[in-house]
């Protein structure tokens, strides 16, 4: 059995879904660090700790006092640079195959209809 080292931990990190504004606090954090965020970030941040990219502190009232990114955070953004979120191939396939029954329904239609007029 291997012995997971640091390298290793995150090397099959699967992407997370993130919103636009929590890809530019990532970004922000790992460019600028906190004095980059405003008080309009504190919903990004904290769903960005609840997912474990980041770590806040926050106030009483619901703001923040600082932010940090996690090493999960730091391994993301190095694994996926441009912060894609994920694809659902489960969905694109079955649309693929709806399109193409919808297309050969529309076929059949039209070839019985040509030959019963002809």
């Amino acid at each position: 059995m291997e012995i997971p080292t640091k390298n290793t931990i995150f090397a099959d990190m699967e992407r997370i879904r993130l919103t636009k504004r929590e890809k530019w606090v990532l970004r922000a954090l790992s460019n600028q660090g906190f004095d980059a965020l405003s008080e309009f970030d504190s919903a990004a941040v904290r769903s960005l700790d609840n997912k474990g990219l980041v770590r806040g502190a926050y106030t009483e009232g619901g703001g923040m006092e600082a932010a940090r990114l996690t090493t999960m955070g730091k391994e993301y953004l190095r694994d996926n640079p441009k912060l894609r979120n994920p694809v659902d191939w489960k969905w694109v396939i079955t649309t693929i195959f709806l399109a193409i029954t919808a297309i050969a329904t529309v076929a059949t239609l039209f070839v019985a209809c040509s030959l019963r007029s002809g």
